[in-house]
């Protein structure tokens, strides 16, 4: 059943009752295009059935040269003789001889049945065929003949003399148009919001409805080639006017598709009106422009546009919207363009990079004077920039040796070279422009300051950059105010650079700003400032700032315990951002990846990380310092003890050589520390944590790892205070991961002092962090000290193994002669789980040193009643030192 031509059907039913009781009628069929006049006839031919006889014909544009073709179209199933009688008709000039013959041809192809004669597109009929038809038609008033037409409705164009005969007053006119949104739901089988969402692409028309399902409710391959077909099957000027609706947008307009085609109005608006009845237009506006637009030649598009962009600069259209075309065209028609070019790049700078990039490149390319193109080539650093830095330091070109910049083209300048570790020919840069051109707007010089600071440290020279405004003077002190641990002065810098975020701003200061926040506890400032800027990015398409907060949520999200949500944003940054792209930056998300994959045991990620090539000149930043680090502690975390003390003791020099502008943000100290604990300098590793500890750098997380530390070297009594500290200031920061962590210690201190309920109590709480962090390896080991720490059983009855399978296997790798630390490394458990399974197996064997293991255990595969041996009084637990 056709959707929603319920009354359509009933009119051609009734037309065909008139028919068969010798009553003759006309029906006329109109409608837009592609509304559904052919589906439409198909039904008719399923109501006729075995009532009458059908004979169908279609007329074509290419077909009506063809001398009475809809007639023999008509007749091709009669009888070969009649069709060699059309055949000879269409030979010579109709007379009305001729006439009456051809009609009396089709009357008689019914024999006693009535006649039905459907032709589709009737205008195309060739004028032989319309005259036989319209013959007809002035007879079969009392004639069992059912004459159905269709047309495709064109208003305001006058129909041709036989077509406009023929279609005169007919007994009934049938006028299709679009579908209704519940159509179009009936259609589609669907809900109404989806079917609302159908029937705005498809403007309720039935036979992109049709397409529209072929691809599964989307926009795909047959419902783009159905909109091209909708165009092409009417008149050459029904293709080429959507063509220039499409190129001209939300300027078109009859008079100005008419003067960029060539046409007149008075042609173009009934061509719109049609397109508009058929639902391929809302409001003049094309539904679907990018599809005509894909279709069209690349010469043609960009004539068009250069065309498009020439009579919209003559009419004083905004300069954004002439540029559109210009860039889209790829070609500066004339002298004229090089202006709203230029306003174009600077109104889209913000809001829309691409667009500026694309008009700066079409201006600089067009241009032949040089200061032009020195001003063009940094607005293009400028503007590049924002979408990628890669794009921007292609056309760095001879801007990096010029020092008759003026600030806003040396900012950008300035800027880049910072991204491409080479603070000292920034310097350079800063200070020939500020001789050149006085002293630097106090925001500029602030943020860049800012940024060179995070980035490098003091490498660069700030002096060129101070200026006369003290409230800027003091914001742009920002890392210096963090390196000092002043919280106060953080919040109020920090601030007062995120606050001014409206606009072009430099992301490397705003990101700067938030990790300050972050790390001087204001934590919620911080939140709400990434959120902020991520909108922001998101709205003017600013990747690159986009990518750079991105790599900051990551890094304050790893430094909450959130293993999952920092991988995410740090490959997210990677994603929209190459590596080679980040310069030196990207020791930011990069060094985020590698120590969440080293946290949560993926060792070969982590390795595979470590791989990638990063920038000879990262080292000397910052970010180097992050990724040296992040190495450090992939080495550490999978038994490379030498290579993370290699590391560790790189990142101490450097850390060391007094940069007072190197926010202290990671737990060096601790970390070098814990590797001298490792290789057994435990005088070495209290002289670290003691210096940490001693000054007031750092912030309250790293002096809770290092309160961590401290703990491994102490006694077990000194230990318990110490962890309980950390894991105050841990719950305080919300370091999930290393909170699982000091409870774990804790616990073990506790089991070390016999308090094996609160050792059990503890380490419950930090099996349960673990896996909030989704740290699986952790957590693993954790739930393995736990089972080591429940208390023990009753004596096993007989037949019942005298040791557990965890206990079994520790025993049997002992008695090999591995150590503590090498036997939780091939179990995947601590040395603390080792050392409490070995306590275990010692009481049970009734043994005191490992050297009696073999012998124990060999005897203990032969015995079979499950006895088990007396305990040895005053019995010790293994120690840690032992056969390290």
């Amino acid at each position: 059943m056709l959707t929603e031509r319920t009354s359509e059907l009933a009119r051609l039913s009734e037309s065909l009752a008139d028919c068969e009781r010798g009553r003759g009628r006309v029906v006329l069929i109109g409608g837009a295009l592609a509304t559904g006049k052919t589906a439409l006839l198909d039904a008719l031919g399923d109501l006729v059935g075995e009532r009458a006889t059908l004979l169908r014909a279609v007329g074509s544009r290419a077909e009506r040269e063809l001398r009475l073709g809809v007639v023999a179209q008509l007749l091709v199933g009669a009888e070969p003789v009649v069709r060699d009688r059309v055949a000879r008709l269409a030979e010579s000039p109709l007379d009305p001889r001729s006439l009456e013959e051809v009609g009396a041809l089709l009357l008689e192809s019914g024999g006693e049945r009535p006649v039905v004669l459907a032709v589709d597109d009737v205008h195309f009929a060739d004028p032989e065929s319309q005259q036989a038809l319209l013959y007809l038609r002035r007879r079969i008033a009392s004639a069992r003949v059912l004459l159905v037409l269709t047309e495709w409705e064109r208003p305001n164009l006058a129909r041709e003399s036989s077509h406009a005969e023929l279609a005169r007053q007919p007994d009934h006119r049938i006028d299709l148009g679009p579908l209704t949104a519940a159509g179009v739901a009936e259609m589609l089988g669907v809900e109404d919001v989806c079917a609302t969402t159908a029937f705005d692409i498809s403007g309720g028309n039935p036979f992109l409805i049709k397409a529209l399902l072929e691809d599964g409710r989307v926009v795909g391959p047959h419902f783009r080639r159905a909109v091209l077909d909708c165009l092409t099957r009417r008149d050459a000027d029904f293709f080429a006017v959507a063509e220039g609706v499409a190129v001209l947008g939300d300027s078109a307009s009859p008079a100005l598709v008419g003067e960029l085609l060539a046409m007149t109005a008075r042609s173009v608006r009934p061509v719109l009106d049609a397109l508009n009845a058929a639902g391929l237009l809302r409001d003049h506006r094309l539904r679907h422009p990018d599809v005509l637009l894909e279709s069209l030649a690349p010469a043609d598009a960009a004539r068009l546009h250069a065309r498009a962009a020439e009579l919209l600069h003559r009419r004083g259209a905004p300069a954004v919207e002439i540029a559109r075309h210009l860039t889209a065209a790829g070609a500066v028609p004339g002298s004229w363009a090089m202006r709203p070019l230029r306003f174009a790049a600077e109104q889209s700078l913000v809001d829309d990079p691409e667009l500026a990039v694309g008009c700066l490149e079409l201006a600089l390319n067009a241009s032949e004077d040089d200061g032009e193109r020195v001003e063009l080539r940094a607005a293009l650093v400028r503007a590049a920039w924002r979408i990628n830095p890669a794009i921007a330091a292609r056309h760095l070109g001879s801007l990096a040796d010029r020092r008759d910049l003026c600030w806003r083209d040396a900012v950008p300048v300035a800027r880049l070279r910072l991204w491409q570790g080479d603070p000292g020919a920034a310097g350079e840069l800063l200070r020939g422009t500020r001789a050149h051109d006085g002293e630097p707007h106090p925001r500029a010089a602030a943020e860049l300051r800012i940024a060179a600071e995070w980035i490098h440290g003091r490498s660069l020279d700030v002096e060129p950059l101070t200026s006369g405004d003290a409230s800027w003077q003091t914001t742009a002190g920002l890392v210096r105010s963090w390196t000092r641990e002043s919280p106060g002065e953080v919040l109020r810098a920090a601030e007062h650079v995120l606050q001014s975020c409206a606009g072009e701003v430099l992301p490397e200061a705003a990101s700067a700003a938030v990790l300050a926040l972050d790390h001087a506890g204001h934590v919620e400032r911080s939140r709400h400032w990434c959120d902020a800027l991520t909108a922001q990015a998101r709205r003017q398409g600013a990747t690159t700032a986009r990518a750079l907060i991105g790599a900051v949520r990551a890094d304050m999200s790893w430094r909450r315990g959130d293993l999952i949500a920092a991988e995410a944003h740090a490959r997210e940054a990677l994603r929209l951002l190459h590596p080679q792209t980040w310069g030196v930056l990207v020791g930011l998300p990069l060094a985020t990846l590698i120590l969440v994959n080293s946290a949560l045991g993926r060792h070969d990620t982590a390795a595979e990380l470590l791989t990638r090539p990063v920038p000879d000149e990262m080292a000397a930043t910052t970010f180097g310092i992050r990724h040296l680090h992040a190495t450090g502690r992939h080495h550490l975390t999978s038994g490379r003890t030498l290579a993370a003390l290699d590391a560790f003791e790189r990142i101490a020099a450097r850390m060391r050589s007094g940069d007072p502008a190197i926010p202290t943000t990671i737990p060096w100290r601790g970390d070098l520390a814990q590797t001298y604990l490792l290789l057994g300098r435990r005088r070495e590793a209290r002289e670290l944590v003691a210096e940490q500890l001693a000054g007031s750098s750092g912030g309250v997380r790293i002096r809770a790892i290092t309160l961590r530390v401290l703990a491994s070297c102490s006694e077990p009594r000194q230990r318990v205070a110490a962890l309980r500290e950390a894991i105050q200031l841990l719950e305080r920061c919300g370091d999930r991961l290393e909170l699982a962590r000091a409870l774990a210690d804790l616990s073990q201190a506790h089991s070390e002092l016999g308090q094996l309920r609160n050792a059990r109590l503890v380490l419950r709480k930090a099996d349960q962090m673990a896996k909030a962090c989704q740290a699986d390896v952790l957590s693993h080991r954790l739930r393995d000290a736990l089972d080591a720490a429940r208390p023990e059983p009753a004596p096993t009855p007989a037949g019942t193994p005298l040791l557990s399978e965890a206990e079994r296997k520790v025993a049997e790798l002992a008695a090999r002669g591995q150590t503590n630390r090498e036997i939780g490394r091939r179990l995947y458990i601590t040395v603390s789980t080792v050392e409490q399974h070995l306590t275990r197996v010692y009481r049970k064997l009734n043994v005191r040193k490992r050297t009696e293991l073999p012998a124990e255990l060999s005897r203990l595969h032969d015995d079979t009643d499950g006895q088990i041996p007396t305990p040895v009084r005053g019995f010790a637990p293994v120690r840690s030192d032992e056969q390290r």
